[in-house]
């Protein structure tokens, strides 16, 4: 080997060297770095934050219960007014003409009656004597009534002579007969319609779509006929059976017609039934159009209600046959109920004509006593038509029904005013605020939670408190997103100068429609371990990873409060001091 050659290996060996010591030192300094937070123990909070206006709980519009012109104003906006006061009035002049004419009329009455008068009580005793003549004839008519009821019940009851085989039972079966006769068309017509969808018996009839038949579903096809087979022998049991009937026909032959038809119509329903399934199965394919399916199933459709509808009278007869065996019963209850009609009506005739009686005498009475001086009994109706007139002035005037700050008056003197328009608005000083929560926040808040409550108009230093008195359950959808309606207390208490009904900041009044913040307090933890919410991650399970002595392993915990500021209380799986990754920096 030649100088120049060891001299060539031992710098391709250094080479070698130095690339390696460059690679493993690239590979030292591409450890991940990391972001910690300690684990602290501390107090942790829950809050809802929303914004409303402040608005009064009490806010009357007053209205005046007629309409006319305003003749007084007797307040002004701001003023504080007591229950009673009066506001304001319309124009009395013909109001108060009416009051006088009443208290004239009642004055006039205690004087004494008058010839008019003792006209009016001598007409209330010929209408009185007149409804005693008419009460007899109306007894009188009653009673007959009531006979003629006790006598068609007897006849009813010759009509049932001769138990089973009386007029009403035979004339029964006869009317079964025809029933049975017309069912027998209709299982035909049912099974007719069935096998032209199905192709069983008339194998021609299907052709055109029978390869389509409940393609979507073939056991809806599968079952349809087997139903078809049940039907038809349905049909040849209680075919035979009608075709030999009539009117003189046995009962116990046509008792037996009746059973099987009703048995053949309930299997005729059924198959139609699975037909229109089979035909709801069915798509429209080659010749089988859409108009075309529509008709079949309309057809099935008309037939399976025709059925019903024989059916429900076959039923009906099979009743009515049981009816009229049972109606020598049922009329001998009719002829015992119709006598003791007669007894009841009778005598309800001897007190109809009675109490007729006494209304005569008391207006005889009443006439009688009419003439002389008036007692107070006899005055009561001017008394109340005198009432009627104070109330009718007193819908032209509007009285303070609570204690309150008058905020509006909308009509000045001279002005015309409706009874729907409102004249004047008073404010109850007790204040509250409503408030929208969106329904990711809804689930925190219960009633009689507590708020803290500032107003921009007082400035972020003046705080009021108040608590939630109601949770609507229903909600409100505000540019997509859903919202619930919440309504928080303003305690007049606090910061307050003045009175305890009217809250005061200084000395400027808290008033409806000032802009409130609102601050509701929904949970609190105090000592309780607690790390960023954005160092948990969930899938399935919350983890955390946790840095120890430059290793980071994965922790399963346990979370409790979801609190304010982004943190998250901790109630298994970390203690205190222990360093938590919140991010992972690349290398």
């Amino acid at each position: 080997m030649t100088k120049k050659s060891k001299y060539i290996i031992i710098g391709a060996i250094t080479l070698v060297l130095v690339v390696g010591f460059f690679i493993y030192r690239s590979k030292q300094s591409a450890v991940p770095q990391y972001e910690t937070v300690k684990v602290e123990r501390g107090n942790l909070e829950q809050t809802v934050e929303a914004t409303g206006k402040v608005e009064s709980a009490t806010d009357l519009a007053l209205k005046f219960e007629i309409g006319g012109i305003v003749d007084a104003a007797n307040v002004q906006e701001g003023d504080i007014v007591k229950v009673g006061t009066m506001l304001a009035n319309l124009r009395l002049a013909e109001l108060n003409a009416g009051v006088a004419q009443a208290s004239a009329n009642l004055n006039q009455k205690l004087v004494g009656l008058s010839d008019a008068d003792k006209k009016y009580y001598q007409a209330a005793v010929d209408s009185a004597r007149s409804a005693y003549e008419q009460s007899k004839t109306d007894a009188e008519a009653s009673v007959t009534a009531a006979q003629a009821v006790v006598d068609t019940a007897q006849n009813n009851l010759k009509l049932v002579e001769g138990g089973d085989n009386n007029q009403i039972v035979d004339s029964a079966y006869a009317g079964a007969v025809a029933s049975l006769q017309t069912a027998l068309s209709n299982i035909e017509n049912g099974l007719t319609q069935s096998d032209n969808i199905l192709g069983i018996d008339n194998t021609l009839g299907n052709d055109s779509f029978e390869s389509y038949l409940s393609v979507l579903d073939s056991s809806k096809l599968s079952f349809a006929k087997t139903a078809y087979a049940v039907a038809r022998q349905g049909r040849d049991n209680v075919k035979n059976k009608i075709l030999v009937l009539t009117t003189v026909s046995a009962h116990a032959d046509i008792d037996a017609a009746l059973l099987l038809a009703e048995d053949a119509l309930a299997k005729d329903i059924s198959l139609l039934a699975l037909v229109g399934d089979v035909l709801n199965f069915t798509p429209p394919l080659g010749a089988l159009t859409q108009t075309i399916l529509d008709g079949h199933k309309t057809t099935i459709d008309a037939t399976r209600t025709a059925v019903n509808t024989q059916y429900t009278n076959t039923i009906a007869k099979k009743q009515a046959l049981l009816d009229a065996k049972n109606s020598y019963s049922t009329y001998l209850v009719a002829y015992d109920k119709a006598v003791k009609d007669l007894a009841t009506a009778k005598a309800n005739a001897i007190n109809s004509v009675a109490y007729k009686q006494a209304a005569y005498d008391q207006a005889q009475a009443n006439y009688d006593s009419k003439i002389n001086p008036p007692r107070e009994v006899d005055v009561a109706a001017l008394r109340a038509a005198l009432s009627s007139a104070v109330a009718s002035r007193d819908k032209a005037i509007i009285r303070a029904p609570i204690a309150g700050i008058v905020t509006k008056i909308n009509k000045k003197k001279g002005e015309f005013i409706t009874g729907a328009d409102t004249m004047i608005q008073l404010l109850a000083p007790n204040y509250q605020i409503e408030v929208d929560i969106p329904e990711t926040d809804i689930s925190k808040l219960q009633l009689n939670d507590n708020a803290e409550i500032t107003l921009d108009a007082f400035g972020n230093d003046v705080k009021f408190s108040g608590k939630i008195i109601n949770l609507e359950p229903a909600s409100t959808v505000i540019q997509d997103v859903v919202y619930y309606k919440v309504t928080v207390t303003l305690d007049a208490s606090d910061n307050i100068m003045g009175t305890a009904a009217v809250p005061f900041v200084g000395t400027k009044a808290v008033k409806a429609g000032m802009t409130a913040n609102v601050k509701i307090t929904t949970d609190k933890k105090e000592n309780v371990l607690f790390v960023p919410s954005r160092a948990i991650k969930s899938n399935g399970e919350k983890k955390v990873k946790v840095l120890n002595n430059g290793e980071v392993s994965e922790v399963t915990v346990e979370i409790g409060l979801k609190a304010d500021g982004g943190k998250t209380e901790i109630l298994l799986g970390l203690s205190d001091g222990q360093d938590v990754v919140v991010s992972v920096k690349a290398p």
